[in-house]
């Protein structure tokens, strides 16, 4: 009957979403690119892969710290920081959260999930890169294993857990969202969020609060979720509720790469996928790439994603 049909017609969208986002062309560059650090529980660890723990304490209220032109920057508080190589502009800011158990010091350069990103030396690499990896809340404030965007309702669950660590994860994201705009002279079109695992989500839950009223640009994540008020992530339904009916911002890209075969850290039969028949159809710049074989450790197809999406939107990076 009836739920037989949207079966259909949401298997039918998801078709054409993965085929579109297969169609483009691959690698990319960008010029400037902002890692947030984020840690995560050991289930989202790919065994191959080291674990490193983000250094030192994790304190509110800091300055951000640029390095010198192309250098990256680690402080004592875990920030992770890289500018733009000399000679090169700032044309463009990505906002990058990374997964739950992992650090900003992972995307750098010959660090683990390095994986050719925008900002790393080699094909791929922007000539302008500015990056900057701040920490999440630490484990005690968020009563778990590691720093955390927020604390999880259980350690199976992916439903938020701790309401105030969320808020205030919110408040500092949605304050630097709004720097980089004012970083890049107020063209918010300029300035994308993404991220991978919780790191994903959360990103994605700061773009449907902050998109519509800031003009931003779009979206680039996988092995996450959309995030909703029935998961923990109060006022996230309204938003992106608001975002469809923004028909100019609904137009702008929100790309998401799902691993249809994660069957244990960020579930696609009872996590993933429901969570997208909610936007299915009504949401024009959504794109959809399914991945599978590899679980949740997708590893290096992190990176394929960012840079296929950036060549598509940021193309005067380039230059």
């Amino acid at each position: 009957g009836n739920e037989n049909e949207s079966e259909k017609r949401f298997l039918s969208w998801m078709e054409d979403s993965a085929l579109a986002v297969a169609g483009q062309p691959p690698g990319g560059h960008l010029e400037a690119c902002r890692l947030l650090a984020g840690v995560s529980v050991t289930r989202n660890v790919v065994p191959s892969q080291r674990l490193h723990r983000a250094v030192g304490p994790h304190t509110r209220g800091r300055s951000r710290v640029y390095g010198a032109l192309g250098r990256p920057t680690v402080t004592a508080s875990g920030d992770v920081c890289v500018n733009a190589a000399a000679g090169h502009h700032h044309r463009y800011t990505l906002i990058y959260l990374h997964g739950y158990t992992r650090s900003g010091e992972e995307y750098l350069p010959e660090s683990d999930l390095s994986f050719s990103m925008p900002w790393v030396a080699g094909g791929d690499r922007a000539p302008g890169l500015g990056c900057a990896a701040d920490g999440a809340l630490d484990a005690a404030a968020v009563g778990d294993v590691g720093p955390s965007w927020y604390g999880y309702l259980a350690p199976n669950r992916n439903d938020v857990g701790d309401a105030a660590a969320l808020i205030s994860t919110r408040r500092r994201l949605a304050q630097l969202v709004r720097d980089e705009v004012r970083r890049l002279g107020g063209a918010a079109h300029r300035v994308f969020l993404g991220g991978a695992s919780q790191g994903c989500t959360v990103a994605l839950d700061t773009y449907l609060r902050e998109a519509s009223r800031l003009g931003l640009g779009g979206f680039v994540g996988s092995i996450g979720f959309v995030p909703s008020d029935s998961k923990g992530f109060a006022g996230a339904t309204g938003a992106l509720e608001r975002l469809i009916a923004n028909k100019t911002q609904a137009k702008r890209p929100v790309w998401m790469q799902c691993a249809t075969d994660d069957r244990r850290d960020v579930p696609w039969q009872c996590v993933v996928r429901p969570s997208l028949r909610r936007v299915a159809g009504r949401l024009p710049g959504l794109l959809i790439r399914e991945v599978s074989g590899r679980g949740h450790g997708i590893e290096d197809w992190e990176g394929h994603i960012v840079n296929d999406f950036v060549r598509q939107y940021a193309a005067d990076a380039y230059k």
